[in-house]
């Protein structure tokens, strides 16, 4: 009878210690939030469990790298842990740091492209932002076949029809999601006007918005310029258009137009071609495809920036020329 006695006392004591053990690992796990500041922690893809836990604890997210392992192990969940750049804030408890890391809350950077945005602009900020390198951004959106996929339409490349907006990304988030969500949003917008991003005059309607886009940054000149766009070429006039010289020269653009560069080779130059580049020059806003999609109902031909901001229109070249030396002599004043 001693000896079961004595396995009885033994027994109850290792249950009372294993469940002071599990307590305190309980509460380790669940509250006690050790980090005193917000941390910034990036978990490399292919880290296994036991290493994770040691960067947590190494960084100074958690006390213990033993309890946050024990509990992932126990938990089942030590391969779902997802990898990325993390947010921790003071006081995150293991168990919130562990839920983090299980769901991928990873932690999102914003980008703003401004409307007028060119693809090759797009890349240098998401390339600055740590989202997507320049180089695998561009080999995308500038792929014809992918692009033709995804719209639906025969265009070369995506210029012109992903959204300029403020959106929200992942460090390192691959070049096809990021396309993929910002063509969302411009499909989204073709709606709110009543068009569908593959309907066959598309790419007209998003050459057109991309050309007002770049002209004029005042709102209320876009119907007007849209109806200078129609009206040149329902008449076969060249458009001549300064920002499809400035498109066209591409990396050698230096912040001048000169005289030579009216004749520049290229067919996105309205000085030299007729009718409408082959594709946008840049990323239209909201305003200005709808722009495109109402012209003014006016015959302007022409227009010429006062220097503040916004432009005289004029339907008769005489008139159009006028405006045009008065505001050199003003400028000489």
């Amino acid at each position: 009878m001693s000896g079961t006695r004595r396995f009885n006392r033994l027994s109850a004591g290792l249950a009372v210690f294993v469940f002071l053990l599990l307590a305190l690992s309980a509460w380790l796990y669940f509250l006690d939030g050790f980090s005193t500041e917000t941390k910034i922690v990036d978990i490399p893809q292919g880290l296994g469990l036991s290493a994770i836990a040691e960067k947590l604890e190494g960084d100074g997210v958690i006390r213990k790298a033993e309890v946050f392992f024990l509990s992932a192990f126990l938990s089942g969940t030590q391969r779902k842990l997802k990898h990325g750049e993390y947010v921790f804030s003071a006081g995150e408890t293991p168990y919130a740091v562990h839920r983090k890391l299980r769901r991928g809350e990873v932690s999102l950077r914003k980008v703003t492209f401004p409307e007028g945005i060119t693809l090759v602009q797009m890349a240098g900020i998401l390339d600055a932002s740590q989202i997507v390198s320049r180089e695998e951004f561009l080999a995308v959106a500038e792929n014809g076949e992918y692009s033709k996929k995804k719209l639906g339409v025969d265009v070369s490349n995506l210029e012109g029809f992903i959204f300029p907006d403020t959106y929200f990304f992942a460090r390192d988030y691959p070049a096809e999601k990021v396309i993929e969500t910002m063509l969302d949003r411009f499909r989204k917008v073709c709606a709110t006007l009543g068009i569908v991003s593959t309907q066959p005059d598309i790419k007209k309607i998003v050459t057109i918005a991309s050309l007002i886009e770049k002209e004029t940054a005042f709102s209320p000149e876009r119907p007007l310029v849209s109806a200078v766009i129609r009206n040149r070429l329902r008449k076969g006039m060249k458009l001549e258009f300064d920002p499809t010289v400035i498109y066209a020269l591409g990396e050698k653009f230096d912040g001048d137009i000169r005289k030579k560069d009216l004749s520049f080779p290229s067919p996105y130059n309205t000085y030299v071609v007729s009718g409408l580049p082959p594709g946008p020059i840049a990323a239209p806003g909201l305003d200005s495809i709808r722009a495109a999609l109402e012209p003014a109902d006016v015959d302007y031909l022409y227009f010429v920036s006062n220097g503040d901001g916004v432009h005289i229109f004029s339907s008769k070249y005489e008139d159009h020329l006028n405006a045009v030396n008065k505001l050199l002599k003003k400028a000489k004043q």
